[in-house]
C-alpha cells in the first residue's frame, strides 16, 4: 500500500486569505460595519454558491436533492434556497447509521484525507454520539466566532480566560481555548468541569491567577456561587471577573441573567450555537440580543408546524447554512431550535449584523397535554424567578390510569430551599398554568434531589423533560 502525503495543519491552508474571509476581532467590527446590506447579500451569495456546488458531489445531499425534483443548476443563488429540503439531526443519525462510520455526510472528508481532519460529536443522550468532522478552515473559523464574541463581550489582550468545560468530544471548550490563544490575545485557564478542576480549586486559581472572563454553564456558575459561600470567598473582592460568556437558556424575563449577574457582580452575557456550525450568536456590552456571525451562516425561521418560511420577528424553528462548512457541508440544517430572526441593524457596540432572540425552547421537547402544545423549557423563566427555589426543575410527562381511563399527565418536580412547601407548591401551580396553557401536577422536591436525572454539573446541556411514556 502505498503511504499517504500528511496533509500538514500549517500549509493546508490559505491563512492570509482566510484572515482576509473571515476577520477575527477587532477588524471584524469594522468589516461589518463598512458592509453594505447589498454587500453582505452578495458575499453570502458567493459563499452559498460555492458551498452547493460542494455539496453535489457529497452522496447525502445529492441523493436527498434529486429525490425533492433538483438538478445541478437549479439553485442559482440564495433566491433559490426555498427549494432545497431541510434536514435534522434525525436525518443525520440515519446517514449515519446507512454509512457508518460518519454517514455519507461525510465519510468522502476521510477517504480523502487530503487536509487534517478532527472528531467532535453532540452529547449523545442516547446510543453514541453524533461525530462531526472538521477541517482546519472549520475549526479555526468556529474559533473566530468564540473570538467575535469574547471581543464584544469586553475581553482584553493578557486577560485570562477561565474555561469550565472539558476539552472532550464536545467542542465548546476546544472552540472557547482556540479562540482565546489563537485569534484574540487571551489567555486560555482549562481547568474544566468541577469533576475534573474541583469547584472550590478552580476559585482558588481564577482568585490567585486573576481570572477576568468565565466561559460556563449558567448551572455550574450557580455551582460555583454556592461553592464560594461555604469557602467564605468573596466573589466580589476577592475575584477579578469583569464578564461572564455563558448560554442562559429560557431566559426571557431575565431571571437567570440577573441572579448570576448579582452573584457574580459582573455583566453576564447570553450566546447560542451548535456543534455543527459553531457560534452562531454572542451578545455585545449593548445587551440587545445576539449579533449573528453573518459572513459564517445564513438563518431562516421556520414555522413548526408547516416548516414554511416566516416574517421577520417571528417565532420558529431555525434553519441554519452554514457558509464556512465545507466538510460536512450544512445546508438548510433545521435545529429544532425556537428562536426569532431581526433584520441587520447597526449596535451601539459598533457592529451591524442580523440579531437573533434568546433560546426559546426545543420544538422536539414539545408535549402535547389535552391538545395543548407545552414546551417544558418555558418554565425556567418562572422556577428560577422565586427566590424560594433552587432554580432547578424537571418536567416528567407519564400515562397514568389503564383502558379508557388512561390519560397523559405531566408533573413538574421542583427543587426548595426548605419550608413554605405548600404556598410555593400552590404558587407555582398557578404561574406553570398560565405559561403552559394547561394545568399540571406539581411536587415539591428537596435541594440537589434532581441533579441525577436533569445531569447539573455534568458536561453537557441540563435536561429539562423526562418522557415516561
Amino acid at each position: 500500500m502505498t503511504p499517504r502525503t500528511i496533509p500538514y495543519y500549517w500549509s493546508s491552508v490559505d491563512w492570509p486569505r482566510f484572515v482576509e474571509d473571515y476577520p477575527p476581532p477587532p477588524a471584524f467590527t469594522g468589516a461589518m460595519a463598512s458592509l453594505s446590506d447589498e454587500g453582505l447579500r452578495e458575499l453570502q451569495d458567493q459563499r452559498f454558491r460555492e458551498r452547493v456546488r460542494e455539496a453535489w458531489n457529497v452522496p447525502f445531499y445529492n441523493d436527498r436533492w434529486r429525490a425533492a425534483g433538483l438538478e445541478p443548476g437549479d439553485i442559482r443563488g440564495l433566491d433559490d434556497i426555498a427549494k432545497i429540503p431541510t434536514f435534522t439531526s434525525e436525518d443525520l443519525k440515519q446517514s449515519i447509521e446507512d454509512d457508518p462510520p460518519f454517514g455519507s455526510h461525510q465519510n468522502f472528508a476521510l477517504k480523502a484525507m487530503s487536509a487534517p481532519l478532527k472528531i467532535q460529536s453532540s452529547g449523545g443522550t442516547s446510543g453514541l454520539p453524533r461525530p462531526t468532522l472538521f477541517d482546519p478552515v472549520a475549526w479555526e473559523a468556529q474559533a473566530i466566532q468564540f473570538a467575535r464574541a469574547f471581543h464584544a463581550q469586553g475581553g482584553q489582550v493578557g486577560d485570562i480566560l477561565q474555561i469550565t468545560l472539558t476539552n472532550s468530544l464536545a467542542n465548546t471548550a476546544w472552540c472557547s481555548s482556540t479562540a482565546a490563544m489563537n485569534w484574540c490575545g487571551m489567555v486560555p485557564l482549562t481547568t474544566g468541569s468541577g469533576v475534573v478542576t474541583p469547584s472550590k480549586r478552580q476559585l482558588e486559581l481564577a482568585r490567585e491567577w486573576g481570572t477576568a472572563g468565565w466561559v460556563a454553564f449558567g448551572e455550574y456558575l450557580k455551582i460555583l456561587a454556592e461553592t464560594a459561600a461555604q469557602e467564605n470567598i468573596d466573589l466580589h473582592a476577592d475575584l477579578r471577573t469583569r464578564f461572564v460568556h455563558t448560554y442562559l437558556g429560557v431566559d426571557v424575563e431575565g431571571h437567570l441573567r440577573k441572579l448570576l449577574s448579582d452573584a457574580w457582580g459582573c455583566e453576564v452575557y447570553d450566546n447560542y450555537g451548535t456543534h455543527e456550525v459553531g457560534l452562531v450568536g454572542f451578545e455585545c456590552q449593548a445587551h440587545d440580543g445576539l449579533h449573528v456571525n453573518d459572513d459564517t451562516a445564513v438563518l431562516e425561521i421556520a414555522d413548526r408546524e408547516t416548516g414554511a418560511i416566516v416574517g421577520v420577528g417571528e417565532p420558529g424553528n431555525l434553519v441554519v447554512t452554514s457558509l464556512h462548512r465545507s466538510v460536512p457541508p450544512i445546508i438548510r440544517y433545521d435545529l429544532k431550535d425556537l428562536m426569532r430572526v431581526s433584520a441587520r441593524q447597526a449596535c451601539g457596540c459598533g457592529l451591524r449584523t442580523t440579531k437573533l432572540s434568546g433560546f426559546l425552547g426545543r420544538s422536539d421537547e414539545m408535549v402535547k397535554l389535552r391538545a395543548t402544545s407545552v414546551y417544558p423549557r418555558s418554565a425556567q423563566d418562572i422556577v428560577q424567578g422565586d427566590a424560594r427555589t433552587t432554580g432547578e426543575f424537571l418536567c416528567i410527562v407519564e400515562t397514568v390510569g389503564e383502558g379508557l381511563a388512561s390519560r397523559e399527565r405531566m408533573r413538574v418536580q421542583i427543587e426548595t430551599r426548605g419550608g413554605h412547601e405548600s404556598e410555593i407548591q400552590a404558587d407555582m401551580a398557578k404561574k406553570l398554568h398560565t405559561a403552559f396553557g394547561v394545568a399540571v401536577d406539581v411536587e415539591i422536591v428537596p435541594p440537589g434531589s434532581l441533579a441525577s436525572l436533569t445531569g447539573l454539573g455534568g458536561e453537557g446541556k441540563v435536561k429539562r423533560l423526562l418522557d415516561l411514556r
